[in-house]
């Protein structure tokens, strides 16, 4: 499989530099489906992703490979692109941005088409591969900022989580971190796929723009506060109790619930994928928990780690063990294969793809709907740490933190 590289212009305190950025598929790991063959089902779903069933486009016709997984993530895909609160031009700077960041052509190529729609020209197409600092107005260039900080440290920070803050409302806060994040997503499993742009899609990243990136900030580090606070019991209308406790147990939920139950059109569509990753897609439990908490411990998303670190001691994972998530592939002990799922996290976090040889190792234990799963796995828990990192989502009481290792 022949592969490509990029040069990335790193930007550090006291200068900068050029790396060897993402090295990316360029041949369909997964061969999309042919939508002639699709049951009334299948088209059902590639029509709530928001796209034509009659003629979808080929990163759908790769996950419908998998119909469970894409009934799963279809409902928040067709939300976030058709339903989202945030302005639509909005949401075109942000896709274009993710996938810029991700070099995902794929996702690149179908948000131009939506952005020239949307009236912006080729000047400031480019100029958005360029970035915030590219002669943008204060509001576009703090949504592109945006997106950088959630690709770059999973999380806004304060000065522009503020600025949002100042014209968005919860609801449209929530939108626009999901927004952000779910592009980010869609750009990981594309190029982890191999997905090949459709030939209708003709726009590719521009290639004479250097990927400046500043570097990332230190591990973030926990917010002590909510940046938006879960609803309490005692205010929740008929819709949320509905959503939160639609058995009227009177049993406490989460705080991570408590707060996206702020916004009940969102909270359903996400629910369906999180239920998807956690219970409806192939992987044992086990390598669903090593691959989440790896996530979380990179993108510093402590909630997530308290969270589901109590699941994997119930799928048997030992404390020892889930040390050793957060130490890395490299610690002693490790199962070669476990091991070979905690280095899949990590270039998919790193590179936003997963490398020849790390795929094929994978293939050669996991069928297809298992390789999807593993991306869509990392990918979706990756969108989850930079959601509980931008709300300031706080710890209950008497749950654990992560681990007290310095090797982050």
């Amino acid at each position: 499989m022949r592969r490509v590289a990029s040069l990335v212009l790193v930007v550090v305190a006291g200068g900068s530099f050029l790396v060897e950025a993402q090295v990316h598929p360029t041949q369909s790991r997964i061969q999309p489906s042919e939508p002639a063959q699709w049951s009334a089902e299948l088209r059902e779903a590639a029509e709530t992703f928001g796209v034509d069933p009659v003629n979808p486009t080929s990163f759908v016709r790769t996950l419908a490979r998998h119909p469970t997984a894409l009934n799963g993530l279809a409902p928040l895909a067709g939300y976030i692109g058709r339903g989202s609160m945030v302005a639509a031009y909005d949401q075109a700077l942000m896709a274009l941005r993710a996938a810029w960041l991700c070099k995902s052509n794929v996702i690149w190529a179908e948000g131009v088409a939506e952005a020239r729609a949307l009236g912006l020209s080729d000047a400031e197409l480019r100029r958005v591969a360029e970035g915030p600092d590219a002669n943008w107005g204060e509001w576009d260039a703090t949504i592109l900022r945006a997106t950088d900080e959630l690709y770059r440290d999973s999380a806004f920070s304060e000065k522009t989580w503020d600025t949002l803050a100042k014209r968005y409302d919860a609801q449209q806060l929530i939108d626009i971190i999901f927004t952000g994040a779910e592009y980010i997503m869609l750009s990981m499993m594309a190029n982890a796929y191999g997905v090949i742009p459709d030939e209708r899609f003709a726009d590719r990243l521009p290639s004479d723009v250097a990927r400046t990136i500043e570097a990332a900030r230190p591990t973030p580090v926990r917010l002590e506060r909510f940046r938006l606070s879960p609803i309490p019991a005692d205010e929740w209308t008929d819709e949320v109790r509905e959503l939160l406790d639609p058995e009227g147990s009177g049993r406490p939920t989460i705080n991570l619930y408590m707060t996206l139950a702020r916004h009940p059109t969102f909270y359903r569509p996400r629910a369906v994928q999180s239920a998807y990753i956690r219970t409806g897609a192939t992987l044992s439990g086990r390598a669903r928990e090593i691959l989440i908490l790896r996530i979380g411990w990179l993108c510093g998303a402590e909630y997530e780690w308290a969270q589901h670190v109590r699941a994997a001691r119930r799928v048997g994972l030992t404390e020892e063990e889930i040390r050793h998530i957060a130490v890395g592939a490299d610690a002693p002990g490790w199962d070669l294969f476990d091991a070979l799922l905690i280095r899949a996290t990590d270039e998919l976090h790193r590179d936003d793809t997963i490398s020849v040889r790390t795929w094929d190792e994978l293939a050669a234990r996991y069928d297809e709907r298992e390789l999807i799963d593993v991306v869509i796995t990392v990918a979706g828990y990756r969108m989850v740490s930079m959601a509980l990192n931008t709300l300031g989502v706080q710890l209950e009481p008497g749950r654990e933190g992560f681990p007290d290792l310095d090797v982050r």
